[in-house]
């Protein structure tokens, strides 16, 4: 597995969100927003970056011809979810120091964070596993 495979993904899915922000400056904030006030945005994520990353990972076997591992499966799979978990735990501190500032605009400031954990919570979702995957595979060729 190499590093470009999943970076060309991630390419698009920067330009699809960064094209969603342009496009919709008002509506897509603001549903990044609602869906993280309604404990939404993270199974969202979580099922959007394991397919993504399932679907990749699979065609790139099928491109090289080769078996899909189990062990790659499950770090495809269950590694998403750790780092969003762990991310979002990270953001309600974040957002909790931020309110506690007394700043004006905190409202604003928070949504703004939220918007900007999402996106770079779905990309260490997204390449996260693929870099493991990559690390892993360098320690199993270089240990016979």
């Amino acid at each position: 597995m190499r590093l470009a495979d999943p970076a060309a993904t991630l390419a698009c899915v920067s330009l699809i969100f960064g094209l969603l922000l342009v496009v919709f400056p008002v509506s897509f904030p603001r549903m990044i927003v609602q869906n993280w006030q309604n404990a939404r945005l993270t199974p969202i994520m979580i099922l959007f970056t394991v397919s993504l990353n399932l679907g990749l990972y699979l065609g790139v076997a099928h491109q090289r011809s080769s078996r899909p591992g189990i062990l790659a499966s499950a770090c495809l799979g269950s590694v998403p979810v750790f780092l969003l978990a762990g991310l979002n735990f990270l953001l309600q501190a974040t957002i909790a120091h931020t309110l506690s500032l007394d700043i004006p605009n905190a409202f604003a400031r928070v949504d703004e964070e939220i918007i900007a954990h999402t996106y770079f919570a779905l990309i260490a979702s997204m390449f996260g596993p693929f870099l493991l995957i990559r690390l892993g595979q360098q320690f199993r060729n270089t240990n016979p």
